[in-house]
This record gives C-alpha cells, sequence and structure tokens, in this order.
C-alpha cells in the first residue's frame, strides 16, 4: 500500500510541476525579448535551486517525511525542469547553423544551475545551522 501513496504523490506534484513548467514557459515567451529558451533555463535554474535547498535539509524519518522528499524531488522538480527540451531546443538551434547561440544555451543552462544548486544549498545549511 505504501507503494502506490507514494506513486501518487509523484503523480499530484508531477502535475503540479508540469503546470509550473508551462507557467514559466509561458511567461519567459510573453516579456519583450523573450523565448521559450528563456523559459526552459528559468525552469532549470529554479529546479536547480530547490533542488539544492531541499537536498540541504533534514528529511524526517517518517514514512509521510520520506513520501513528501519523492512527491518534490521526483515528481515536482522532475516535472518542472526538463532534460529532454534542453536537448531539443539546444540542437534546433545548432541545427539551425547557430553554433554560438547553442553553445551559449548549453552553457548557461549547466553552469547557472550549478550555482543555483550550490548557492541555494549553502544558504540553507547556514540558515539552518543558526
Amino acid at each position: 500500500m505504501s507503494s502506490w501513496f507514494n506513486l501518487m504523490a509523484i503523480a499530484f506534484a508531477g502535475a503540479i510541476g508540469s503546470l509550473c513548467r508551462y507557467g514559466v514557459t509561458l511567461a519567459a515567451a510573453a516579456i519583450p525579448g523573450g523565448s521559450t529558451l528563456i523559459g526552459t533555463t528559468l525552469a532549470n535554474v529554479i529546479g536547480c535551486a530547490l533542488l539544492g535547498g531541499l537536498s540541504s535539509l533534514e528529511v524526517g524519518d517518517s514514512e509521510s517525511s520520506a513520501r513528501l522528499a519523492l512527491a518534490i524531488r521526483i515528481g515536482f522538480l522532475g516535472a518542472l525542469t526538463t532534460f529532454s527540451t534542453f536537448v531539443a531546443e539546444s540542437s534546433g538551434l545548432a541545427a539551425d547553423g547557430r553554433w554560438g547561440a547553442s553553445t551559449g544555451y548549453v552553457l548557461a543552462n549547466l553552469i547557472l544551475g550549478y550555482l543555483a544548486l550550490m548557492l541555494s544549498s549553502s544558504l540553507v545549511e547556514q540558515w539552518t545551522s543558526q
């Protein structure tokens, strides 16, 4: 029964993450000079920051704490961030002969994602140690 509840929690959180991802993409495309590429980058960076912060928090030993961690990490953040879209968009830029833009896009996602994860993890560790 426990694994059924885990699956439902992941599915529910994934639905919310998907809707948030869609909202980020629409918002990024709607701003002047914005695009879906910016939306993907924002979703990935936000997801990295949230994952970094969450990974620094102590998760309780209860079954509900473990289920919540699964729902957030696998469901919500798994749906919010998107490696497949990132790869498709970067390869689309390269296919159009926009190698500089493709390389910049890949580097921006990787570097900003890494920095967001490390910064949020550090901030949460400092905050929780006080």
